[in-house]
């Protein structure tokens, strides 16, 4: 293209050249012709390229440009191939439409899942599974699990939605049913300062039947009742020092036969501002909920509940880092001539209270519970957290205060999946050392 231009503009030069060469040799003629040696005053003009061949010329160039780039293009096409992916992204993309977690841990195969956790801590290790249909129906779910841990608990449940929670609507009712065969809970004794020397355990079988009634779930203002059936018995536990041998029957009210059946009823009001209700990255949300359980065999357990629980989400920068914080409290107030059985009392302690502490370490009327934790989203899916605990059991609520808490300390790891599904991993201390922690769910 270029060559071109400079050929045309060498032709011109070339052609001037000759004529000012063929003008020279005009005039010699001329001189010699009449015999003088006359100069002359006249000079001589190279010819000018006019605006027409000046467009002419930038036109050839553009289309010159033109036709080069074509060519380029089509020798470029020439040469493409289809991309090849390699095993490793392969294999991802295989992960990714697999889906799992999700298809496996929330719907299943057909319906039929593993269940992880659901036991208390200390349960050992549990080995699950269940059944769930209605996760994609608009109108009822349910769902029915079996547990097992090395420690020899059973546990059975089952629950029935109507409508199922991914459908928008304003009220939900719930119908849950669970057996447990728990035999060899840890008791340490009744109140703040019982020693953690006197460990022994005992054996808890209930059954429980409850249905409630929610009124515009998740949203910013909700109401919810409840009621149902408790039947409990207590006895010796089948590890280690069992509760008769380090503690007097007396003294502990509710334990050993006969068995007994609460009649349960009551309600809640929540208020929820958060970002989402699973994984929320701000937001606060509250719920007072007051309870009463009536005992139908020996009347000798009728008492009152109530509890406040508050939950705040404070983001730290970017949506990776939050501060979680929560304060709970609650406190069971027997009717005069009545007690509250030691399993249904109050306790702090274990993998979604004081981490630093065995489950149910401490236990009582009323309890106090704070907690700390910051969050840290280190990869998709997966976070580190930081947390402190801290609280405390008491008789009377003249004791709900500051003074006497139990305090631990860690770090763990988070695993996220689509459907609510995580995988919990805590490492905390307290003054009775380290304790480790494994389970489902959030801790709080």
């Amino acid at each position: 293209m270029h060559e071109q231009l400079w050929l045309r503009r060498g032709f011109r030069w070339w052609q001037s050249m000759m004529t000012i060469v063929l003008m020279s040799v005009t005039v010699a003629s001329a001189d010699n012709g009449t015999g003088g040696s006359a100069t002359t005053d006249e000079s001589v003009q190279l010819p000018e390229p006019t605006g027409e061949e000046e467009e002419s010329e930038q036109a050839s160039e553009a289309s010159s440009r033109e036709e080069l780039l074509r060519q380029l293009r089509e020798e470029k096409s020439q040469q493409l191939s289809s991309y090849e992916i390699s095993d490793l992204e392969a294999r991802t993309r295989r992960w990714e439409k697999a889906k799992f977690p999700t298809n496996w841990l929330v719907k299943g195969w057909h319906g039929f899942r593993p269940v992880i956790g659901g036991m208390p801590s200390g349960s050992g290790t549990v080995f699950g599974g269940g059944y769930i249909h209605g996760l994609d129906a608009q109108y009822v779910q349910f769902q029915i699990n079996g547990r097992y841990s090395t420690r020899g608990y059973t546990m059975f449940d089952g629950q029935l939605i109507f409508p199922p929670p991914q459908v928008g609507r304003r009220i939900e009712f719930k119908l849950d049913g669970a057996y447990r065969d728990l035999t060899s809970l840890r008791f340490y004794g009744l109140g703040n300062d019982s020693d953690v020397d006197d460990r022994s355990t005992y054996l808890l079988r209930d059954k429980t039947l409850m249905g409630s009634a929610w009124l515009n779930p998740r949203g910013l203002l909700s109401f919810g009742a409840q009621g149902g059936i408790i039947r409990a018995r207590t006895g010796s536990g089948d590890a280690g020092t069992s509760l008769e041998e380090n503690f007097d029957p007396e003294d502990v009210p509710g334990f050993g036969p006969p068995e007994t059946e609460f009649l349960v009823y009551g309600g809640w009001a929540e208020f929820d501002i958060r970002s989402k209700w699973e994984q929320p990255h701000v937001g606060i949300v509250f719920r007072l909920t007051a309870l009463r359980y009536e005992d139908r065999d020996l009347n000798q357990f009728d008492f009152s509940r109530v509890i406040g629980d508050v939950k705040a989400y404070i983001p730290l920068g970017p949506k990776s880092r939050v501060l979680a914080i929560r304060v709970r409290a609650q406190y069971s107030d027997p009717d005069d001539g009545h007690d509250v059985p030691f399993y249904l009392m109050e306790t702090v302690g274990g993998a979604k209270s004081i981490r630093g502490f065995n489950e149910w370490r401490f236990r009582d009327r009323g309890n106090l519970l704070m907690s700390a934790e910051y969050r840290w989203e280190i990869w998709t899916h997966v976070d580190l957290s930081f947390f402190v605990d801290a609280g405390k059991v008491f008789f009377d609520t003249d004791d709900l205060d500051f003074d006497g808490l139990h305090t631990g300390y860690g770090f763990g790891l988070r695993a996220h999946a689509p459907g609510g599904v995580t995988f919990r991993m805590d490492i905390a201390n307290s003054i009775e050392g380290f304790k480790f922690h494994i389970g489902g769910g959030p801790s709080f």
